[in-house]
Formats: C-alpha cells, structure tokens, sequence
C-alpha cells in the first residue's frame, strides 16, 4: 500500500518570521506580475515580427532579453516592496546564501522560454513566497490571456488563511473552488510527443488501472492554471524541473485540494538541497486522485 502525506497531515510549527499582511502583500504581487506580463507581450509581439535572439545558459537552457527584462523588473518591484525578503530567480546572477534564506521570493519571470521561443504563446509569470520551506503566496500570470491566478496559503495555526482567486482580462476578480474529481476519467496533461519511456509506461499502468485519459496538451506553469480551471485534473512530469517551475502552482494547487507530490506521495518542500532541482512529480487537482495514480515501479527510468 502506498502512503502519502497531505499538508495537513504534517507537523507544521508557527513561524518565527514576523507576520505579513498576505492579503495586501498577495495585491501588490499581482499587480507586479500583471506588469511584468505587459513587458512580456511587447517583447512577444516583437518576436512574431522579428526572431529574438536566443542565447544559451551554461546548462544549455535557452534565455531571451525577455527573460532578463522581466526578471530585472519583478526584482526590484518586490525589493522595493519588502527590501528585507531576497529574491531567488531564475536568471539571478548569485544565490550563494539562499541557504541561510528562511523567507524569500522563489520568481520565474519567464516560464515557458521555448514555448515563447516557439510563438506559442503558452508561457506564464510565476512568483512565490517561501517560507522554512512551504510556499505561502503564489501568483503565475498569463500574459497573452491577461489573466493572473493568485493564491494564499497561510499555515498560522492561530489564523490560517487560504483561498485563491483568477482575474481575467476585463480586471473581474473570480473565486476559485475545491474540486471532486471523477476517478476513472481524467484531463490528463502529458505530451504525445515524448519519447521518454517512463511516460508510456506510466501511461500504461493508469489505463492497466482501468482509468481512462483524455490527454492534454498545454506548455509551462499554465497547465497548472488549467487544473484550477477544470480542464485538466492530472498532470504527471517524470523529467526533471527547476523550483521556480512549480512553486506558484503548488500553492495554487494546495489551496484548492489538489497538489504537487513526489513519487511516494510527500508534497514538494523547498530550498531544502544544495541543488534547486526538483525531481519527478505528480500534480493533481484532487488528492484524493493520489491512491489511484501515484506511479508503481518504473522499468524504464530516464530523469
């Protein structure tokens, strides 16, 4: 049998960090990231015009002047916010003391380089607020849609807050719910294209589960935002990510039942290694998915 820890099911201790106001912190954070989006769709809109130029990080990542614009923006927005909280980002240039870092802001300024690369148009904005490992606050933005999806989830024992939230294009401001998801039928978000042999073996021993799956297509940390929606329920990835890839979508995900968990079922945890790698995760809008498609034994492995 497997077994798998909820959030609520861990020991969490009240923070010695000294409070927030998360509501007000949580508008201005949207605010920055609806900024940043704006920023993004003029470069985006350069890029249908005029390739970009694309240069290649030292882990051969792509990165854009986009990127680095939008990066550079979110920075100082949320220094100038709270100077006293760092931000660890993806194109920070030094993160040498994030160890020592109890509370920080964990920023993608651009998730879904090679999909904006690609002109897709499938790319997000994801800011988080960490704190001694848990993500409190997370926003991601949509920019081509104008649409942020935002979310608090406060673990003060005494007065925990969580709720989330989606403000579309026209500024109207959305309550976002729980959901119940059917069991046997799952919006599945995994690549038809992949030729990773964990997928289809994973892929194989849902459908040997008797679960049927209805794959969907979607780029970044905006499949999490489709979760939130409704249109998709289970999204697995069994190659790595980076932390700022699922950190803002954890939160959304926790907050309205669902979650990111690792291959045993433990909810991810971060800036907890020497490394800011993530390993394999399954992400579900509903937890109590978890039984039925946490994976067993992989022949084939390849992270």
């Amino acid at each position: 049998m497997v077994h798998f820890m909820t959030l609520n099911q861990q020991s969490i201790l009240p923070s010695t960090l000294p409070k927030l106001d998360l509501e007000n912190l949580l508008d201005a954070v949207v605010s920055i990231t609806q900024e940043a989006g704006e920023l993004l769709t003029v470069f985006y809109n350069q890029h249908l015009q005029s390739a970009i130029d694309v240069q290649r990080k030292d882990d051969t990542s792509p990165v854009t002047a986009a990127d680095i614009a939008a990066h550079d923006l979110i920075e100082a927005a949320l220094l100038k916010l709270i100077p006293e909280i760092p931000v660890l980002s993806e194109e920070s240039a030094d993160v040498s003391e994030r160890n020592e870092w109890s509370r920080f802001w964990l920023v993608d300024p651009l998730d879904g380089t090679r999909e904006f690369i690609n002109k897709t148009g499938e790319f997000t904005v994801n800011i988080a607020l960490v704190e001694a490992g848990h993500v409190v606050l997370g926003v991601i933005g949509v920019p081509l849609k104008q649409q942020v999806y935002a979310a608090i989830h406060d673990l003060n024992p005494e007065n925990p807050i969580k709720h989330a939230y989606r403000i579309d294009a026209d500024k109207s401001r959305h309550v976002l719910h729980n959901r119940q998801v059917d069991g046997q039928y799952l919006n599945t978000a995994m690549s038809r294209k992949s030729k990773r042999p964990q997928y289809a073996e994973y892929q194989e021993q849902l459908l040997q589960a008797g679960l049927q799956l209805n794959i969907v297509n979607a780029g970044s940390a905006y499949k999490f935002c489709l979760m939130a929606d409704g249109s998709i329920d289970l999204y697995p990835r069994l190659h790595p990510t980076s932390e700022w890839d699922t950190a803002a979508g954890q939160c959304l995900l926790e907050v309205l039942g669902g979650g990111i968990v690792d291959l045993v079922g433990k909810p991810f945890r971060y800036n907890q290694r020497d490394h800011l790698l993530n390993g394999s995760f399954i992400a579900v809008a509903d937890l109590s998915l978890l039984p039925a498609v946490l994976p067993k034994a992989f022949v084939h492995f390849e992270e």
